[in-house]
This record gives C-alpha cells, sequence and structure tokens, in this order.
C-alpha cells in the first residue's frame, strides 16, 4: 500500500506518504554535508541541488524514493542504503541475498546495477566514489590456525565502483580506509587491515592491496581519528592495553596509554573524544562491571592522563558511554554517572573547561505550565543518555552553537518521569518546552525548532522561531500517529523536515513539513544580528553571531557561523599552584610546601613567585604571576671585615673630632670671661684685699 496525501495547514505546506511497514532509515541525496559511519563529518562542494531527493526504507525492506511530491518505490528487497561520502549524488542501494543492488550517480534519475554477491561490510571511500572495499566468508581448513573466528574474512576492493571485485588479504578480523587520505601525501587507496599471519595477528596498512607495512604485531582492535591511531592489545595480567601513536601512518610509533591508577587492571576502554589534540577515554577496571567506567583526559599532547570523572555510565551491548560533546562549542560535554551509595541511581552533570570539573546542571525556575519547580538542595537536571536511548537525547548540531534539546526530568536522579528541555546558552541556563518525551529537530541554523510527541499518539508539531522565546502548535495530520523521529538534511540549512512513525494500523507515516513561507525575506543587515558569549573556558570567550530573536527573516543558506575569540579577565580558576606549593583545598590558596629558593644576581631584580602559574590565556583580573623583586647584594668574608674596618675607623675619628673640639671650646672661654669657674681664686683674693686694709 503506498498513500500520498496533501495537507495543507496555515503557514505550513504538508504532504504524509503511507507505507507497508514503519521507516528505519532515511538518507539525503545530494546533501551538503555528510556524516559518515565512521563518525567523520564530510562537507560537500560539488553541484548540490537545491531540491533533496530523499530515499527510505522500510522494515519490510522496500526503498522509496522522493523528488519533491514525486515519490517512486525502487524494484526488489534491500538491506542497506549508502551515501558515498566522496560524492552526496552517489547512492549505493544494497540488496538482500539473492536480491538485484544498484548505485545511482544523479540521485536516482538513472540506476546502474552493481555485483554485491556474497560481499558484505562495505566501506566507502571518501575521496573517490569508485572505491570500496568489502569481506567475504572464508572456507577455512581445520587445521589453519590463521582462518578462525572472527579471522575468516577475505577482504576484497571495487575499482569500478562495486561492478567488479577483486581479492586482497585473507584472515581478516576489521579492515578501513586511512582517515587522513585527504592529505597530499597519503594515497587515496591507502587500508588498513587487521589480519591474522602465522598464528600472530597484526595491524597493517597497505597501499595496494598486496604490499603492506607492519604497525603492530599482537593487535586486537584498533580504532582512527584525523589525530591518532588507538591500538588494544592484550595485556599479561589478564586485562587490556591501549596503544596509541600519530594517525599519519608513516610517523607511527605506538606508545602505552599509562594510566594514573596502575594497579587496575582495564577490560574496556572507549575513546570519546580528541579535540585539541586531547584525548577523552572511558576506561572499565572491573571485568564483571563493565558498565562502570572512569574518564580519564590527557593533555594536549596525548600524554599525562588524569582521572576526572568517575562511575560513568556505559553500554555492555555496544560500547557507547553516556558522555556527549555539544556540537558548535569547545570543551563542553554532558555526562551520566552512577550515584556511589546506589549503582543503579544516575545522575547528570556537565563540564565546562574539557572534563576538568563537573557540576549539575541547574534546574529551569518554572515549568512549561508557569509553576515554581521545587527544587532545592542537591536537586538539578537530569537527562536520558544513549545506553537507555534509541536515539540520542541531548542533542546538538555544530551549525546552531549554544542550542542543546534534551529529555530528562528534574530531581535527585535520572527517572522514568521525562519532560523535555532547552537551553539556548550552551547549557548554562534551561527552560522547560512541554511536559513529555518528545523528538526534535534543528534547522536554519538554529532559527528553526521544531518538536512532536513520541510515545504517545500525536497528530501535531510545536515550533520556535525564536530560540525557545515562544513556541506554536500546528495541527500536520488529520489521524493520530506515533512519532519515531524528527529529521532534516545534515547541513541544518534547509526549511523542510520529515517526520516519520505508525500508524495505530501498524503502517508506516512520513511527512514532510516545509516552513518555506514562515518568513519573506533572506537575514541581510548588521540589524538582524546580535552577538552571544558564551562561557569563559581555559581563559578565553567565543562570541556567535546569531540572528535577533525578532528578526523575521532566515539565515541565508551560504551563512558561515561567525565566531570572535577573545580572552577573559583572569579568575583563581585560571592559576595552577606552581612547582614546590599547593593548595589544600580546590580553588585555595597555594602554600609552599618545600623550602623555595629564590637565586638572584645582587644589586639586581627578579621575578619572585607568589605560588602560582597562569594556565590559560586570559587577560587582565585576578594577578597572580610573579613580582619583580630587589635581590640585595651579598658580601663575602673579606669584605665584611674591611667595612667593619672602616666603620671603626669612622667611629674613632668622629670621637677624636668631638675631644679637640671640646678643648678648643674650653681655652677659649677662660680667657674671655675670668668669673667663669675660677670662683676660689676670686675669693682668696677678695680675702687677701681684706687683709691689706686691716694691716
Amino acid at each position: 500500500m503506498f498513500v500520498i496525501r496533501f495537507l495543507p495547514f496555515l503557514l505550513l505546506l504538508t504532504f504524509s506518504i503511507i507505507v507497508e511497514r514503519p521507516i528505519t532509515q532515511i538518507s539525503w541525496c545530494g546533501a551538503s554535508i555528510i556524516y559518515t559511519r565512521e563518525d567523520e563529518t564530510i562537507p560537500q562542494f560539488q553541484g548540490l541541488e537545491e531540491e533533496k531527493t530523499i530515499f527510505f526504507i522500510t522494515e519490510a525492506h522496500l526503498i522509496y524514493q522522493s523528488n519533491g511530491t514525486v515519490w517512486n518505490q525502487i524494484e526488489g528487497l534491500f538491506e542497506d542504503i549508502q551515501v558515498s561520502p566522496a560524492d552526496s549524488r552517489v547512492i549505493y542501494l544494497f540488496g538482500q541475498q539473492g536480491q538485484k543492488s544498484y548505485r545511482t550517480n544523479d540521485c536516482g534519475e538513472n540506476f546502474e546495477e552493481i555485483n554485491i554477491d556474497g560481499f558484505y561490510g562495505f566501506r566507502l571511500n571518501k575521496m573517490s566514489w569508485k572505491w570500496m572495499l568489502a569481506f567475504k566468508k572464508q572456507q577455512c581448513d581445520h587445521f589453519d590456525m590463521d582462518c578462525r573466528e572472527p579471522y575468516n574474512n577475505q577482504l576484497f576492493y571495487s575499482e569500478d565502483g562495486a561492478k567488479t571485485w577483486l581479492p586482497s588479504f585473507k584472515n581478516c578480523r576489521e579492515a578501513s580506509w586511512d582517515k587522513v587520505i585527504e592529505d597530499i601525501a597519503v594515497p587515496d587507496e591507502r587500508s588498513i587491515v587487521l589480519f591474522s599471519y602465522e598464528n600472530q595477528t597484526q595491524l597493517i596498512y597497505s597501499d595496494d592491496f598486496t604490499n603492506y607495512h607492519t604497525l603492530m604485531v599482537g593487535a586486537q582492535g584498533y580504532y582512527q581519528t584525523q589525530k591518532y591511531l588507538f591500538v588494544l592489545t592484550s595485556s599479561n595480567n589478564g586485562g587490556y592495553e591501549l596503544h596509541y601513536g600519530h594517525s599519519k601512518l608513516e610517523e607511527f610509533q605506538e606508545k602505552l596509554v599509562e594510566l594514573p591508577l596502575q594497579i587496575l587492571k582495564e577490560f574496556s576502554y572507549t575513546v570519546l573524544d580528541t579535540e585539541n589534540g586531547r584525548i577523552y577515554l572511558s576506561v572499565s577496571h572491573y571485568q564483571q562491571e563493565q558498565s562502570i567506567t572512569n574518564v580519564y583526559i590527557s593533555n594536549q599532547l596525548g600524554k599525562d592522563f588524569q582521572i576526572v570523572l568517575t562511575n560513568n555510565v556505559r553500554s555492555t551491548s555496544d560500547g557507547n558511554c553516556d558522555f556527549e560533546k555539544l556540537l558548535g562549542l569547545t570543551q563542553t560535554y554532558v555526562a551520566n554517572t552512577y550515584d556511589q551509595r546506589d549503582q543503579k541511581a544516575k545522575s547528570t552533570v556537565i563540564s565546562f573547561n574539557g572534563g576538568k570539573k563537573w557540576e549539575s546542571i541547574k534546574a529551569p525556575k518554572f515549568d512549561s505550565e508557569g509553576n515554581i519547580v521545587e527544587c532545592g538542595g542537591e536537586c538539578s537536571l537530569h537527562f536520558v543518555g544513549r545506553t537507555e536511548s534509541y536515539r540520542q537525547t541531548i542533542y546538538t548540531v555544530d551549525q546552531a552553537p549554544g542550542i542543546v534539546l534534551g529529555v530528562g526530568n528534574v530531581g535527585l536522579f535520572i527517572t522514568q518521569e521525562q519532560n523535555t528541555y532547552m537551553s539556548a546558552d550552551g547549557g548554562q541556563n534551561w527552560i522547560e518546552v512541554r511536559k513529555g518525551s518528545h523528538v526534535f529537530e534543528i534547522a536554519d541554523f538554529g532559527g528553526i525548532i521544531v518538536m512532536a510527541k513520541d510515545f504517545e499518539p500525536t497528530n501535531e508539531i510545536i515550533y520556535s522561531i525564536d530560540y525557545g522565546k515562544t513556541w506554536k502548535t500546528k495541527i500536520i495530520y488529520d489521524d493520530l500517529f506515533i512519532a519515531q523521529n524528527l529529521v532534516t538534511e545534515a547541513s541544518g540549512t534547509v526549511r523542510q523536515f520529515l517526520i516519520y512513525g505508525k500508524t495505530d494500523k501498524g503502517e508506516g507515516i512520513i511527512l514532510r513539513l516545509d516552513f518555506s513561507d514562515i518568513f519573506q525575506r533572506d537575514c541581510k543587515s548588521n540589524l538582524d544580528y546580535d552577538i552571544w558569549n558564551s562561557k569563559c573556558i581555559d581563559g578565553s570567550q567565543t562570541k556567535y553571531y546569531r540572528k535577533k530573536e525578532n528578526s523575521e527573516c532566515f539565515n541565508p543558506k551560504q551563512m558561515i557561523t561567525k565566531k570572535i575569540i577573545e580572552p577573559c579577565p583572569c579568575k583563581r580558576e585560571d592559576w595552577i599552584c606552581a612547582s614546590g606549593y599547593a593548595s589544600q583545598l580546590e580553588g585555595g590558596d597555594c602554600l609552599p610546601i618545600v623550602n623555595i629558593s629564590d637565586y638572584c644576581e645582587p644589586g639586581t631584580t627578579y621575578f619572585k613567585s607568589q605560588g602560582y602559574i597562569k594556565l590559560t590565556q586570559c587577560v587582565g583580573g585576578l594577578d597572580l604571576d610573579s613580582i619583580e623583586t630587589y635581590c640585595p647584594k651579598n658580601f663575602n668574608f673579606n669584605e665584611i671585615l674591611l667595612y667593619l674596618t672602616i666603620i671603626a675607623l669612622l667611629v674613632f675619628l668622629i670621637f677624636f673630632a668631638y675631644a679637640i673640639i671640646r678643648r678648643m671650646l674650653a681655652s677659649g672661654d677662660k680667657s674671655k670671661d675670668p668669673n667663669v669657674n675660677i670662683y676660689n681664686q676670686m675669693e682668696f683674693q677678695e680675702d687677701d684685699d681684706e687683709e691689706d686694709q686691716q694691716l
């Protein structure tokens, strides 16, 4: 059954398609950005159509193709749809066993049959749509120790878009294209292969699918990013070890990841992120409890790992962790952790400085109905993580910095009573948008945000065109259905959305929502834009240009998210204790713990440490830097003796001069006045006179 209905609802142009079974996958042909299954984001630059062609596959393994309002079913039964990361106009439709498979190079205008009989695990090359890797099962000899599970696969490659295949290495466990092949010095056909040879596992790379260079012997698995190549090996203590080196394979020199808790074994590793050279690792130290991990972060050189978060939540089925980077922002992460007292209770924390400091998420003051949120003490906002949900419940896009959507609750821990929340400032402040769980999507660089209920029947959406300040409700269908997801083209620049789900009869339904007519113009003037300031992180602040809330215009589709990075005033958190100093409390004063000796040249000035080193690029504010201090002159023994002699001589001369001056003064007084200090003589003279008179 295949039914199309057109449903004009006010400003939104809506049309729907009913198919026999629910939809499992949607792909855009001609998309301007490709998100690969290897976690890469690849922009597209050539021949991008304004009207994107959509392919989707249902639970019944049927594929439908649309271009505008015309939908066609592709003949056959299919397992998968893949868009070429080298050219988003090239789509591969992989059929089930015994069914035909196709490739289109023009978004479905023409199809060419391809040969994939017996092949699986297709890897598309991001430099050329013609190159592809795939596997075939090997028929193994019972005594061949190299051909055993999971190494009983042979690698093949195609140079003509899966029309013909050529054999490569046998006894393979895994293979992939080199992730740095866009480097002009790296061949486009370079592959990385993990295989077994002479009863030894080897990680190799090859530029011609025949000759190879060995990267590491004993490898059990690998993972490559743009910066690093990680290799997993078995350890002597019964756990595992993680090695890493430069992602450019000619420069690969393996180093062992050395964690600070050396007494613990490592039983699983998940590489969470490698932003700015820092390695974020989730490590399980308990064989029986691999759902509980610690998060470690290295410095920008990939060294000196430090534990920054304990009891992080991890899935034992696929290794995913409740640890999300907020896209479009720098060094902002959200994570879920188990409670120390109750390993079943989980809570959510956020870090604004790359994981070095974690804090609870501030709950909104009011709920979506205007009631005061009663949240005191340890109460905060929590979000369901990817380990519990079939979709990502903390949602951000690169093209809309600061816009964060999530499903969770306010309380002490994560509960089953979930509502939908939004932040417009990168997670610093939150609002409750609606009660209950919703699917959501962001378009027009954050200028359009759309939501729909997902666990109960609905026929309406809510949307905001002012960053969540106000919300409008629109009916989009005349019957109720269960919404499973809400998506848009990966660039986030278009104004159309697809919402898909299932009806009460178990049929699949997909509706296209077109917001192209809600505004009549594109934003052009600086008067349409404002500056949003992110939180100060590591001493700097990023300022983003963002459309004003009241500007009734679309962001231009060719718009590039503009940002300015400026230093922030220094705070205590921008300073760490210098060598020889320590703080008893986090953020407390740095006090000397050893005898600090400051050597300087006598008679000069030097910079005396206050006990701190600036950790960031902040400017002004709190100044705990070294202070310029005068260095007193040092004296040796001979100099001291000389100075003492000179001082003694000066003292002697002073006393000698004083005595001479006093004597001179005394003799001068005698000649001047005979009545001074000669009283006895005067008396004797008077007596003599009297005696003479009597005689």
